[in-house]
Formats: C-alpha cells, sequence, structure tokens
C-alpha cells in the first residue's frame, strides 16, 4: 500500500464527509489506514489535521497533536525510540474510541507515563509508590506494543525482577500523573493553534507527510 496515496484517499474520504459525525466519517477501513500510516511513523500533525477534519472535538484533536512529555535532566536520550512510536499509536486508538463514545478522555497511555518517568529513575531513587507506579507502566507499555522480537512477554515480570503489581495497588497515583501529562499535552497544543474550528491546521498536511525523525519534549515536574 502507497502511503502517500492512502493519506490522500483518507482526506478526500473526509471531506466528502462533512455531513456526518466523525465516527461515521471514521470508517473502518479509514481507521485501518490511519492506524497502518502511524504505525509507519507519519507526522503526528498529519493524523491530527485529518481527525479535524473529520470533526473530532478540539481537546481529542490537541491531544494527538501535543508535544511528548518528559523531564529534561540529560537522561531523556536513553528513551528507546520505540517509546515515541507507542505513543502516537496509542493516542490515535484513544482518539477514536473517545470519538465513539462521545466523551473526551482524561488520562494519557502508560507509554507517556514511562517516557515521563524514565528519565527520572536514572537520576534519583524513586519512592515505593512512585517504583511501583514507574514498573506498571513499563510492563504494560512493553506487553501491549511488544517492540522485541522472540521476547517472552509472558515472562515479563519474572525478567523485571519483582512480582506481579496490579492496577488497583497503583490506580490513584498512577491516574494522577496520567492526567496531568494528558492535561499538560492538550494546553500545549492548544497553544499552538490546534482543536480550532479552521482549515489553518489542515494545510499541514501536504507539507508534513514525511516521518518524524525526532521527538519534541517538553518538561513537566511531577514528581
Amino acid at each position: 500500500m502507497n502511503q502517500q496515496q492512502s493519506l490522500f484517499d483518507v482526506e478526500e474520504t473526509i471531506r466528502n464527509s462533512k455531513s456526518q459525525k466523525a465516527s461515521e466519517i471514521l470508517t473502518p477501513s479509514t481507521r485501518k489506514i490511519l492506524q497502518l500510516l502511524t504505525n509507519q511513523g507519519i507526522n503526528k500533525a498529519v493524523t491530527a489535521s485529518l481527525l479535524n477534519l473529520a470533526g473530532a472535538s478540539p481537546e481529542i484533536v490537541q491531544y494527538v497533536a501535543g508535544p511528548i512529555v518528559t523531564q529534561q535532566n540529560g537522561w531523556q536520550q536513553l528513551i528507546p525510540a520505540w517509546v515515541g512510536k507507542a505513543i502516537a499509536i496509542d493516542r490515535l486508538n484513544a482518539a477514536l474510541e473517545e470519538i465513539d463514545k462521545g466523551e473526551v478522555g482524561k488520562l494519557a497511555s502508560s507509554s507517556e507515563v514511562l517516557a515521563l518517568m524514565m528519565p527520572i529513575t536514572y537520576e534519583v531513587p524513586l519512592r515505593a509508590e512512585w517504583t511501583d507506579v514507574f514498573l506498571w507502566a513499563s510492563y504494560d507499555a512493553l506487553n501491549r506494543h511488544k517492540p522485541f522480537e522472540s521476547y517472552e512477554y509472558d515472562k515479563l515480570w519474572e525478567k523485571i525482577g519483582t512480582t506481579p503489581i496490579k492496577y488497583q495497588k497503583i490506580k490513584s497515583d498512577y491516574e494522577i500523573v496520567a492526567s496531568d501529562i494528558r492535561s499538560y499535552v492538550i494546553k500545549h497544543a492548544a497553544k499552538e493553534g490546534w482543536g480550532k474550528n479552521s482549515s489553518s491546521n489542515n494545510k499541514r498536511l501536504i507539507q508534513e507527510t514525511q516521518t518524524e525523525s525526532t521527538i519534541q519534549l517538553e518538561q513537566l515536574s511531577l514528581l
């Protein structure tokens, strides 16, 4: 499948469906193409522009378009490349699910919590509760995205070196961090003009179809 041609097919489909709801415009085939393009590393500005064209809520568009949030302490360069790709995939999947439900989510994904906390773990020891949050986020992101071939993901907790951590144990602390991340992402994207009911952002579709070569890193002090 040609990535460039597929993108224009999606854009044309959306432009010709203005009388429909976003959930109706984003048909199964259209969603599949968007997910395929995201897996291939398409620029998040393109995905956000397409969702904007489809009539998704401003907050959802902003969440998809916003920056990756991490701690700027010199260790952020050690975040594996697969994490950035996982974040893009998680945001799109969350956006599509929220469009179907007709509601806007409050939490960022486990891959985003991982991106925020990883540099901190290299700098200072975490308290026990935050260590559990970091380990659970790492487990969840790895287990869902499976970035390494021939890896025994069924033995992941054993390889991490701890007993399995249940979500209920870390739910309160995790959701504080995840909600702060998502709130920051949306606010930052809104300042850049994303989510407005205009075609200004959609003009980026042609110019920004190339794969992103770097990850935009922003600082958010939570811990």
